[in-house]
């Protein structure tokens, strides 16, 4: 039975702290884009990211196996390009924490906006069910969902949610239906996922860790999180997390984007993302040198089911 990172742990050089999200399989994709415009006022300035691809094929290890169930899973870390503060900036940020963070954001929401347009191919000729992940970053840690335990007596676990979490049936090249499918996260869609992402650190800021000897119906911190980033609930609309929504919001710096397959498959995506700088001046153009925030290393779970 494989586990999960615990509640906080920080990476080492590779992308996942644990089965739940083995490292991507690249496959080149060509001729997927799906190409959106946004409209910008006098202030804003917009940065389209080159096109980012990821795959998996037929052959690769299971990230999870027991004898109910086989999962598949292949991620890729996507960074914005937004301007690092300068040392005395960090100083005065670290030195004034606003909570949940351990410091002042650098980056607000309301500094930028972000569209993110994507296609999934299924390569094969059967028909696949293909779910895609993308989990937020901020400034100053990455979500990453992990499992939880369904049966602790069994030591059953299953995924928690993903930031954005969508299972989809994608037709095989075989079976007389378009074998892609198309979509886009709005911008009111990317700000969501920086509202939930601050609303589960606060969650673990102030609840109880999740505990590994209860099962994750039982254990509110779990279920609060996963509730918060269902794809169905908004927080503007979520009378049982609005209380839980902290006054300041972060700013998205980047995210994990993820396919998930219950079987082996030959699928990829190709994704573009179109980042807007509202008039902070912090989202870095091609022609500029700025030094970049790096890339989070602090990861942030509601997974309870023990360390793999």
């Amino acid at each position: 039975m494989p586990k999960t990172s615990l509640i906080v742990s920080r990476a080492s050089g590779s992308l996942a702290p644990g089965r739940w999200g083995a490292l991507p399989t690249r496959l080149a994709v060509a001729g997927l884009l799906a190409l959106f415009a946004v409209g910008c006022g006098k202030e804003d300035e917009r940065r389209t990211l080159e096109p980012i691809q990821l795959g998996m094929t037929k052959g690769m290890a299971a990230t999870y196996e027991d004898d109910e169930m086989s999962m598949y899973e292949v991620k890729k870390a996507v960074a914005f390009p937004i301007q690092a503060p300068t040392a005395d900036e960090q100083a005065s940020l670290s030195s004034a924490p606003v909570a949940p963070y351990p410091g002042k954001p650098w980056l607000l929401a309301s500094d930028l906006e972000v569209q993110i347009s994507w296609t999934i191919t299924n390569l094969d000729e059967e028909t696949h069910n293909v779910e895609l992940l993308i989990d937020p970053w901020n400034e100053f840690g990455r979500y990453w969902p992990g499992a939880s335990i369904t049966d602790v007596q069994a030591a059953e676990a299953t995924p928690n949610l993903s930031g954005y979490d969508v299972l989809m049936e994608v037709p095989g090249t075989k079976s007389g239906r378009a074998s892609r499918k198309h979509g886009l996260l709005t911008r009111e869609d990317t700000r969501e996922l920086s509202i939930d992402l601050a609303t589960a650190m606060n969650i673990l800021a102030t609840a109880p860790p999740p505990d590994p000897t209860l099962e994750a119906e039982d254990n509110p911190t779990v279920g609060n999180i996963n509730h918060a980033f269902a794809v169905q609930n908004r927080s503007d609309k979520d009378l049982l997390i609005k209380h839980l929504i902290p006054q300041t919001i972060a700013g998205l710096t980047g995210f994990d984007v993820g396919l998930r397959t219950y079987e082996e498959a030959n699928v990829a995506i190709e994704i573009l993302v179109e980042v807007v700088d509202k008039g902070s001046g912090k989202v870095v153009q091609r022609d500029e040198d700025d030094p970049l925030l790096p890339e989070p290393t602090l990861f942030i779970t509601a997974g309870n089911a023990p360390a793999y």
